[in-house]
């Protein structure tokens, strides 16, 4: 009897202990490919969800909030400088902060905000606010690659910075671009008495939003009001909260192969333009090192040839006052929206190579820009067309040569051009009628004795000539030398060289 008793004891230890060891089996989430190929919005969602069962001494998920069809919104935080790392030093990790801190409705984590002198330390990293840029997020997902998966490759920038990273704002409308339209660009929020669908993220922030595009069946639709977009309203959430601690903010975009700083909404300069161009230009020039391409740097509203209101960069820099914004437009024209995917590694990888550089640059530029005292933001400027007492409108010439010039980047090469005016036919038609009356006007005009006008399509050589040839010294056409010692051409018609006076008009 005791053995029997014995044996199912342990029976009964084996299957605990196997049952034990199969939950915990049932907790491992497979690795999604994220460096050769285009994630689902689930498979991107495992993949931060990995990484946090993976590395949970100093990477965490928060939910920033969730869109209009109940997916969530993400970030994720790499804070290898907090009191849970186990790979610190028992001092250090004394003195480190939390990594996280939990939301006042208890059920959502919150970044801890850090204070003290040097509390902006924070990059902020977003990607995915516009449907089609599939490459975007990719190439977020791989900078959280490099700093998680090769974290002792960047050791050196985890110990400096921490980051928060948001691979994907719209999922909505990633989710539509990738099942039905490949261009769609909008998020999915219906708009109530229409059939149109989604508003421009980019566009919906409150930084000068009455000056974005207002029709509603636009790609650029600005939405009703300001944050009236679930997913901008999540974005918000955490920048406000952030505010403080931000140190240098990205936006991740495609494809104009272009890094650009402030302003957006207007043509004017930032008062810290200099140090925002050195950053740029660090970017570019460790992308150019790594393979040779060659990114162009400016101002947003230069390179772009417009203007932009509502973007989130103009909002974290002029109202969050953020020391650094930047928008990368990662590569290229001939590559589209949507690269094949055999490019998604190489453009993830080179791109990674940039900001890792713009990352190191911000953090010794940290102390060179104090916008405290910063100037109100400059007002936009008026519309591309401006009315006239007619009621005709008159076409603006662009930014000149020595403004651009002023904005540094590459947008100092470009040339000033004139753009087109919009005229009606009426006005057009008065136009061609007055430059004929001045036509007309000229022919009646009294000429000088002998000088008479060109007729249409003539040339002065195909005309008959009015005066005697001019007699020349010199030997005639005999060589004799003599006769009239005229020298004429072939055709009877005086050289190119004689003096007969000629009006062109």
């Amino acid at each position: 009897m005791a053995t029997i008793s014995k044996r199912k004891t342990q029976t009964a230890k084996d299957r605990n202990r196997d049952a034990a060891t199969t939950a915990l089996r049932r907790l491992v989430i497979p690795r999604p490919d994220i460096l050769h190929t285009y994630l689902e919005y689930k498979q991107i969602n495992q993949y931060l969800e990995y990484l946090a069962q993976r590395y949970p001494h100093f990477v965490h998920v928060h939910i920033l909030g969730h869109t209009h069809e109940k997916r969530e919104v993400r970030a994720l935080e790499i804070n290898w400088m907090n009191s849970e790392n186990v790979e610190l030093s028992p001092q250090m990790r004394e003195h480190a902060p939390r990594l996280f801190d939990h939301a006042p409705n208890g059920r959502f984590t919150v970044p801890v905000i850090h204070v003290g002198e040097h509390c902006r330390k924070t990059v902020f990293i977003e990607a995915g606010t516009h449907a089609r840029e599939w490459i975007t997020i990719s190439t977020a997902l791989n900078c959280i690659y490099q700093l998680t998966e090769r974290y002792t490759r960047n050791i050196e920038v985890l110990r400096k910075l921490r980051f928060i990273i948001v691979p994907l704002v719209n999922p909505d409308g990633y989710e539509y671009s990738r099942t039905k339209n490949p261009k769609w660009r909008k998020n999915r929020r219906p708009h109530k008495s229409t059939k149109f669908v989604g508003t421009d993220c980019n566009r919906n922030y409150d930084v000068f939003w009455n000056s974005g595009p207002s029709k509603i069946n636009r790609n650029t639709y600005k939405g009703e009001s300001p944050f009236s977009e679930p997913e901008t309203r999540a974005m918000r959430s955490i920048l406000d909260r952030m505010s403080s601690n931000l140190l240098f903010f990205l936006s991740l975009h495609s494809y104009g192969q272009s890094i650009m700083y402030p302003w957006g909404y207007c043509r004017d300069n930032p008062l810290f333009w200099r140090e925002l161009s050195s950053l740029a230009n660090s970017g570019k020039s460790a992308i150019k090192s790594y393979n040779g391409r060659e990114y162009r740097t400016g101002s947003i509203s230069c390179l772009t040839k417009r203007t932009i209101a509502g973007s989130v960069v103009d909002y974290v820099y002029g109202v969050l006052k953020v020391p650094m914004a930047l928008v990368m437009e990662l590569p290229s024209r001939e590559l589209g929206f949507q690269p094949p995917v055999e490019m998604i590694s190489q453009i993830g990888h080179e791109s990674w190579y940039g900001i890792r550089e713009m990352c190191k640059r911000s953090y010794d530029l940290r102390n060179q820009i104090a916008r405290e005292n910063d100037p109100p933001m400059p007002a936009p400027r008026p519309s591309r067309y401006e009315t006239s007492s007619e009621g005709v409108a008159i076409g603006k010439t662009s930014t000149s040569t020595e403004e651009a010039t002023t904005a540094g980047g590459d947008c100092a090469k470009t040339t000033s051009k004139k753009k087109r005016s919009k005229r009606t036919v009426r006005t057009q038609h008065e136009d061609i009628v007055q430059l004929q009356n001045s036509f007309k006007a000229r022919e009646t005009q009294d000429l000088p004795e002998g000088i008479q006008v060109l007729p249409p399509g003539l040339f002065p050589r195909q005309m008959e000539p009015r005066y005697p040839p001019i007699k020349r010294s010199g030997l005639s056409r005999d060589g004799q030398g003599g006769g009239d010692g005229a020298t004429l051409t072939s055709r009877g018609k005086p050289t190119i060289s004689s003096q007969m006076p000629l009006v062109i008009r």
